[in-house]
């Protein structure tokens, strides 16, 4: 009879485990986290990328650099956009875009800066 009990216990574990990780169609308030991959120009690969959402809001940062971009999150709509507005050392505007959308349990997007253009796959950040 213990073997049958703690294999159930063991299987609804598992479920609770699985049903704590984000969807990103669905449910996708938290962190997500990957790394950049450069298609063009000079981009910041060398550390992780963060999404964060939480309510309508949606903050992507790249490389884990001092730029946040923002932006806002529209539950049922399965897009995610933020974005920076700065001016350069020469007073010269300049933007940068995050732009996502879901894919399977991952979330695809691409950065795009006046020097980077990258692609990113962000899964749901393992916090210990």
């Amino acid at each position: 009879m213990r073997p049958v009990l703690l294999t159930s216990l063991a299987g609804l574990l598992a479920l609770t485990a699985c049903s704590l990780h984000p969807n990103p169609r669905t449910n996708p308030y938290g962190i997500w986290t990957g790394q950049l991959i450069t298609d063009e120009g000079i981009c910041p690969t060398n550390d992780v990328s963060a999404l964060h959402i939480r309510g309508h809001k949606i903050v992507f940062t790249p490389g884990m650099s001092a730029t946040v971009l923002h932006g806002h999150y529209t539950p049922g709509r399965p897009q995610y956009h933020a974005e920076l507005r700065d001016k350069g050392m020469d007073n010269t505007p300049y933007q940068q875009f995050f732009d996502g959308t879901p894919s399977g349990n991952a979330i695809l997007g691409t950065f795009l800066s006046p020097r980077c253009r990258a692609h990113v796959t962000l899964h749901p950040a393992v916090i210990p």
